[in-house]
């Protein structure tokens, strides 16, 4: 359950089609009615102008709405952005100079991705809708509509489209012929999902917080955990470890999971935000604080780290909480409290640089050893709903509430 979840675009239909039309009155009186409106409108605009903030460069293109989703390209050099206003484009993060104008999607865009060559940019909306854009002439060379889709993901070593879908099946396409493999659904939404570094599996979390593990070849499930030894509600975020088997899951339940791809046994439950049923932090107050909060707090973000010398994993939760794991011991290394919800946790590269996007439009950037705050990155007027960081290292994007994607330099952090 995302807390920043893409509305479905407005109903055109209800709007206003005629202009208002006045046939009496006195005429003097309109006019300077009419134009007092128009200069407390042009004074309006103009005291409101996006401010860029701490950002190296700020995209305007999106006109209305928020810009649900975001990406860009190893260099950093393009980004991709999608947002409500049902457009996606990709843009050069110098300038903000759109490169290309991705038309054609009828819903609020909610993946917007490069491919792992950079030949494709893949776009899709709520509807379902994909359309995949050849970079080297921007030409849309395919399209397809799965029906209402819930999230979506390119292989990281192949020319292979994955989503999931409202219904459960998971899609998977052969770009550019389009051939299309549908793995069973299981009655309930395909809430979200992860590829194994193998590339050769994937792993599923659906709403009623059962989680699977697939084979892409055979469409088998090689294991899987059930919601009554493991989650007991929709699953918010899944990651996989670079060992190939360790996977890091989090749901509504306020559970956070550590539980083997292999065999589907559960390791730990590293928290358990809503009842405190199981957790290993008896002997950090600050972390019991956290326990019994209501249900109303669950994490929403989860990421291993890639440091193979750093063996931890970062939780947020949408209280505004980031909890660092020690992973082979399964206890609580750091908490840091954050003034605001946490919407994305993202490690740079393989650093100990945590940096978390928050609710409050701050982009903030934590050693993750220590729990010290780096940085802080400002500049958005509304929540950040997107974090992404080039495979670099050395530029971050987000995507905002308040219309604009940003680009920040993180080279410096280490």
């Amino acid at each position: 359950m995302h807390k920043a979840t893409p509305p479905s675009s407005p109903d055109m239909n209800s709007q206003i089609e005629d202009e208002d039309m006045l046939y009496t009155g006195d005429v003097e009186e309109i006019i300077e009615a009419y134009d007092s409106e128009n200069i407390e409108d042009e004074d309006a605009m103009e005291e409101d102008p996006p401010e860029q903030g701490d950002a190296v460069c700020m995209f305007s293109g999106h006109k209305r709405g928020s810009v649900f989703c975001g990406s860009l390209t190893k260099n950093g050099k393009l980004a991709a952005t999608g947002g409500e206003e049902d457009k996606a484009y990709v843009w050069d993060t110098s300038s903000g100079q759109i490169i290309l104008d991705c038309t054609g999607h009828k819903d609020s865009i909610i993946f917007s991705e490069f491919n792992h060559d950079e030949s494709y940019v893949a776009t899709g909306d709520m509807s379902g809708m994909i359309q995949i854009w050849r970079l080297a002439d921007k030409i849309r060379i395919w399209d397809y509509n799965m029906g209402d889709a819930t999230w979506m993901k390119w292989h990281m070593a192949a020319n292979i489209l994955l989503a999931g879908s409202v219904d459960g099946e998971i899609y998977m396409w052969k770009i550019p012929d389009g051939d299309c493999k549908v793995l069973q659904g299981y009655g309930c939404r395909a809430e979200i999902g992860a590829i194994f570094p193998d590339g050769k599996r994937i792993v599923v979390g659906y709403e009623d917080g059962v989680i699977r593990v697939i084979d892409l070849k055979t469409s088998s499930v090689l294991s899987s955990i059930s919601s009554a030894s493991g989650h007991s509600s929709t699953i918010t975020t899944i990651d996989c470890h670079s060992d190939n088997n360790l996977i890091l899951s989090a749901a509504v339940d306020g559970k956070t999971i550590i539980s083997t791809s292999n065999t589907g046994k559960i390791i730990s439950i590293l928290q358990s935000l809503n009842n405190g049923e199981h957790n290993n932090v008896n002997n950090d107050q600050d972390a019991e604080s956290s326990e019994g909060n209501g249900d109303s707090n669950w994490v929403e973000t989860a990421a291993f780290c890639n440091d193979p010398g750093f063996q931890v994993a970062a939780t947020g939760t949408v209280n505004g909480e980031i909890f660092i794991w020690d992973i082979s011991k399964q206890i609580l290394r750091q908490k840091i409290a954050q003034e605001s919800g946490i919407s994305k946790l993202l490690w740079k590269a393989n650093t100990s640089v945590l940096l978390s996007a928050g609710l409050d439009g701050v982009l903030r950037c934590y050693d993750g050893k220590n729990g010290q705050c780096l940085h802080s990155f400002t500049g958005h007027a509304a929540d950040i709903l997107d974090l992404y960081i080039s495979e670099n290292g050395e530029k971050a994007l987000t995507t905002s509430d308040d219309s604009t994607a940003r680009i920040f330099d993180i080279s410096s952090l280490s």
